[in-house]
């Protein structure tokens, strides 16, 4: 399942009769998707936090787009100031091994039957996002309901959140056995300046 924001209020004055295109459509030629939630809330932190008012999280079926899909790295990997680089970002400036991520861009308009779920956007009291809420709206709710009465993630959304969040927990560890033995390093060089 692919993931895009957009703002409430520009979601709601798009006519529900036409396919839905992003104004980056028009300014780099593809709209702007994610796989996974975790991911999803960290571009939004980055690039719309600054930015008042509700979004909402289209969920797209990529099987569904009639509009070419390519999976690309992302144009500007630098981070916010005072942020902490991700794993793919490190990999590009020789920081670890980790490969960038590729972000899905759809060349085209979203057809409304490609867009299964609308969901509200979560947000603290300092524009912070912290999730997702329920389904919102859905293309053709009695199969979605039929499919899905419990209103369960699909087992490939599930599995993209356990990667993301297992891929952050090994990266912070990894920050952390680096930053024990910097400090082991820097007492075994006072140590051996002392002993002299």
């Amino acid at each position: 399942m692919m993931l895009h924001l957009v703002s409430k209020a520009e979601w709601e004055a798009l006519p529900a009769n036409q396919p839905y295109a992003a104004p980056s459509l028009e300014q780099e030629g593809f709209i702007h998707c994610t796989d996974g939630e975790g991911v999803m809330l960290d571009v939004a932190n980055r690039f719309y936090r600054g930015q008042s008012g509700d979004f909402v999280l289209l969920e797209v079926d990529e099987v569904k787009v009639m509009a070419p899909v390519k999976r690309e790295a992302p144009a500007d990997p630098k981070p916010a100031v005072g942020a902490a680089l991700p794993p793919e970002v490190e990999a590009e400036h020789g920081e670890s091994v980790a490969p960038r991520p590729l972000f899905p861009h759809v060349y085209g308009p979203i057809d409304r039957a490609a867009i299964v779920a609308v969901r509200p956007v979560l947000r603290d009291t300092d524009g912070r996002f912290t999730g997702f809420g329920a389904v919102a709206g859905v293309a053709d709710v009695a199969t979605a309901t039929a499919a899905n009465p419990l209103g369960l993630k699909p087992a490939s959304q599930l599995a993209n959140e356990l990667l993301d969040a297992t891929d952050a927990f090994s990266e912070s560890l990894r920050r952390y056995k680096d930053k024990i033995e910097a400090r082991i390093d820097a007492s075994d060089r006072d140590l051996s300046n002392l002993s002299k």
